[in-house]
């Protein structure tokens, strides 16, 4: 059964926006008596159409229980701005993957350059990409793209109680046991094709950010933020999941 989210609830009814509303209808040709669920402030409610136009509204049949499907830490990602697809490529997956928030990064590497007011107009362009992924994933929110930074300082307001930055000349591998249950948020830096400068790392460090390794192998940008979400989403939902349950 296929999820929507709403920021629109009145009484016992969830409305749908315009463009879920036509994919609702239009799309998935639901019809009235159609059950769907629909998120609102992150609780997922199993509903029945009861209106279709001009907006679909869904009464609520129940809340659904046990639902939550987020990751107990928040991740907070910080993208060096890719190329076009490939940028669009890593919010699609990364969200599928359980991202809390994606910062997009001007570094000084990146082959992607862009004015802060080209940057401002793709945020919505993101954004639209991040709340598809969410839908697919089942999540229990829509991911949020924050403004490009373009500043290293001015990282700070994102930062965590964990703050990493992935180094290719980097060696330490021991942060993987830092995701355990008293970790509830970490901010992860991945930089572009062209990888992270020097001064960069320092600016990094200088900010209270540390290197780390993502082992022996050179990853594309695309990959990187996949490979090391995914590490994260194993310590902190299968592995504790399954320590939890012995």
């Amino acid at each position: 059964m296929e999820c929507y989210f709403t920021k629109d609830k009145a009484d016992n009814t969830l409305i749908l926006d315009t463009d879920d509303s036509n994919h609702a209808i239009k799309v998935m040709r639901h019809k009235i008596n159609d059950e769907i669920i629909v998120i609102y402030e992150q609780q997922k409610y199993q509903t029945k159409i009861i209106i279709t136009k001009p907006n679909v509204q869904c009464e609520i049949i129940k809340p659904l229980t046990n639902s939550n499907a987020e990751l107990s830490c928040k991740i907070t990602l910080v993208m060096a701005l890719l190329k076009e697809q490939k940028f669009d490529y890593v919010i699609q997956k990364v969200v599928e993957l359980g991202v809390h928030q994606i910062v997009p990064m001007q570094l000084k590497r990146c082959v992607s350059v862009l004015t802060t007011q080209k940057a401002e107009q793709k945020v919505a362009r993101w954004q639209s990409i991040a709340k598809a992924a969410a839908k697919q994933a089942n999540r229990n929110i829509i991911p949020i793209i924050s403004p490009t930074v373009f500043m290293i300082k001015d990282l700070a307001p994102y930062k965590s109680q964990l703050n990493l930055v992935a180094d290719e000349n980097g060696n330490d591998t021991t942060w993987i046991a830092c995701f355990n249950k008293k970790l509830l948020t970490t901010t992860i830096v991945i930089g572009p094709e062209g990888g992270i400068t020097r001064e960069e790392i320092t600016d990094f460090h200088n900010l209270g950010f540390s290197s780390i390794s993502l082992g022996k192998l050179i990853l594309r940008a695309e990959t990187a933020p996949l490979f090391l979400i995914s590490i994260i989403n194993y310590e902190t939902n299968l592995k504790l999941k399954g320590v939890n349950n012995d």
